[in-house]
């Protein structure tokens, strides 16, 4: 279950990534997942510094109120990533005279969310976001966006998401002395 879901409920997630996390290339993929595992939107911003982009950031949050938002990519950027949304959801801790650990100046937007932020296991989404399936329900999204529902997916019912792997569920390893329990 997901952090901040009661007990019989599915969670609404907000995924974010930037895939790579290059922030001269890569822009920042946000995918809001209902309870029933549907994407109701998703958008592309282009940093979480400037006050513009950090707006429509926060007016997602705000209109689709998501229970946990998770984070995702595919290098040690997300790190980056996880420290701007946090400071954009709950509030900014830096002391550095109104600049971020990056130079950029603070996006101070005055509010903040009790809504979790976290990372999960991603190889689910990682082999979803170029399955057949992903094709089918979401032809017209970009490889990080289907990146962003399969983490949404995945932190809503990890079970689901690995039985919709079906036979690609043997590209994933398990722990190595197990491995073999998996035919």
């Amino acid at each position: 279950m997901a952090p901040g879901a009661t007990t019989g409920d599915t969670a609404s997630v907000l995924a974010v990534s930037w895939g790579k996390g290059d922030p001269h290339k890569d822009a920042i993929t946000l995918v809001f997942v209902d309870e029933a595992g549907r994407m109701r939107e998703h958008t592309k911003i282009d940093n979480l510094f400037d006050t513009e982009m950090v707006d429509e950031f926060i007016d997602l949050v705000k209109r689709r109120r998501p229970q946990v938002i998770v984070i995702g990519g595919f290098s040690v950027a997300t790190l980056k990533l996880m420290n701007l949304v946090k400071k954009n959801i709950h509030g900014s801790n830096s002391q550095q005279d109104g600049l971020n650990g990056w130079g950029q100046p603070e996006a101070t937007n005055g509010q903040t969310f009790d809504i979790p932020v976290t990372y999960v296991h991603d190889d689910v989404a990682r082999m979803y976001q170029h399955s057949k399936r992903a094709e089918v329900e979401f032809s017209a999204l970009s490889p990080t966006a289907k990146y962003c529902v399969g983490l949404a997916r995945y932190i809503q019912s990890p079970l689901n998401e690995y039985a919709a792997l079906g036979a690609d569920i043997t590209a994933i390893a398990f722990e190595e002395e197990d491995q073999y329990l998996v035919s």
